[in-house]
């Protein structure tokens, strides 16, 4: 049974910010302030980010861009779990992830057995082009064979922007089968701007998108479904932005002249009557 710490912990991995995970340990192990710490929090990391991706943010999981020792990055996800490790197949590798420091460790340069690397090398090759096309540098796509000839893809992009107060991530997944030659997605679109407040947006979308010609296909509809997608996404913004929240505006009498609060608010009218100089 889950208890009710844990769940909190949960729910404040879940609705944290793109690029928060170290900020969130630390406030998080401050708060427990106990030997037990590590372990709660590694191990709600852990299930977050090795749990399905779905629309349904308190029961969907994440994916997560990290970086090798060799400066290139990886995946950590569902989909490239393999047992205890993740694995990659253009790096030829087998790895764990320590979610309290945020490294790749225990690199073996090995596959899992059953994981076949040529049978998608070629999906691989236009996934990267794609990627390069589309995508900025702190970006990875991978290509995952499954059973029955079924392929997952993963996409992690990630704009991390401290020093400009805003961060963003971009996560999805698109699972095809090949018996019946459909492809399905999830994406999942995160930003958080901090600089004149403290503005969060997360958009998720789950969707069919049918079935297309062959496996020769696959990236050329995700290439459309995401040009697609973002169009959405900005225009919905767009509208949030030229007429929701510009109805949520209060209107404020204008004055041309700078109010002193603090040496002076007894001259004001508001301020006498709080002093009690007006009854």
């Amino acid at each position: 049974m889950v208890s009710e710490v844990e769940s909190i912990v949960r729910q404040i991995v879940k609705t944290s910010p793109p690029g928060d995970d170290r900020t969130i340990i630390g406030d998080v192990k401050a708060l427990l302030n106990n030997a037990d710490a590590d372990k709660l929090i590694a191990g709600v990391l852990r299930e977050n980010y090795t749990t399905e991706l779905a629309q349904d943010g308190k029961k969907g999981g994440d994916a997560k861009l990290v970086r090798l020792s060799s400066g290139q990055h990886t995946i950590v996800s569902k989909y490239n779990l393999s047992g205890i490790k993740f694995f990659d197949i253009q790096q030829g590798i087998v790895f764990d992830y320590d979610f309290i420091n945020g490294r790749v460790i225990d690199v073996e340069e090995k596959l899992p057995s059953g994981v076949d690397g040529k049978a998608v090398e070629k999906l691989q090759e236009q996934l990267d082009d794609y990627i390069a096309a589309h995508y900025n540098e702190l970006s990875r796509g991978m290509v995952i064979p499954g059973a029955n000839d079924s392929l997952t893809v993963v996409i992690v992009g990630e704009k991390l922007n401290d020093s400009n107060f805003y961060n963003g991530k971009w996560a999805a997944v698109y699972e095809w089968d090949e018996q019946s030659g459909r492809l399905s997605a999830v994406v999942k679109v995160r930003v958080h701007y901090y600089e004149d407040g403290n503005v969060v947006m997360n958009t998720a979308k789950e969707e069919d998108l049918g079935q297309i010609s062959g496996v020769g296909a696959v990236i050329d509809k995700i290439a459309e479904y995401e040009k697609n997608y973002e169009l959405s996404v900005l225009k919905k913004v767009n509208v949030l932005n030229e007429q929701k929240f510009k109805n949520l505006r209060r209107l404020m009498p204008i004055s041309r002249s700078k109010i002193q609060w603090g040496r002076a608010i007894g001259n004001y009218k508001l301020g006498q009557d709080v002093a009690g100089g007006r009854h």
